[in-house]
């Protein structure tokens, strides 16, 4: 599986207030937060439980923006997408580990679980801009190696 179901949702979650690209980015997270917390026990395809992650998030950030999300097509709510052939997640995960050191994953961690940059501040003791700058490096590291 590779960055193409991300794609595709964040072409149709984009708005005036939320890019494309940076849907893309947050959109990649939410992938590699599906994979790590998917069950194959559960009976749901990789795909399905995946598109659902990220169009929580894209809808989670949107609702933050202050996004009408009634403008939502029907379609964004529902749908499989087969990417059988594609890249593994396990790939992603593998290259990350190789190029982030162990405070930058534990901050990655955190932040695809969710937590606020003022919350790894104090959880790390470091700034919120020394927090976002990791942030945004592993962003970079994600979209430079799924491309």
């Amino acid at each position: 599986m590779t960055d193409r179901l991300v794609r595709i949702l964040a072409r149709k979650f984009a708005t005036h207030h939320m890019q494309e690209e940076d849907l893309y980015q947050e959109g990649m997270l939410a992938l590699i937060k599906a994979e790590m917390t998917y069950k194959p026990e559960s009976g749901v395809k990789l795909e399905t439980y995946a598109s659902r992650v990220i169009t929580n998030r894209f809808i989670d950030l949107l609702r933050k923006s202050g996004e009408n999300l009634d403008i939502l097509n029907e379609d964004t709510q529902s749908g499989e997408y087969n990417l059988d052939d594609e890249v593994n997640l396990l790939e992603i995960k593998k290259i990350l580990r190789e190029q982030i050191n162990d405070i930058e994953r534990a901050i990655f961690n955190s932040y695809v679980e969710g937590f606020s940059y003022e919350e790894m501040g104090a959880i790390f003791e470091l700034p919120r801009k020394k927090i976002d700058n990791i942030v945004q490096k592993v962003k970079r590291k994600v979209k430079e190696n799924c491309c």
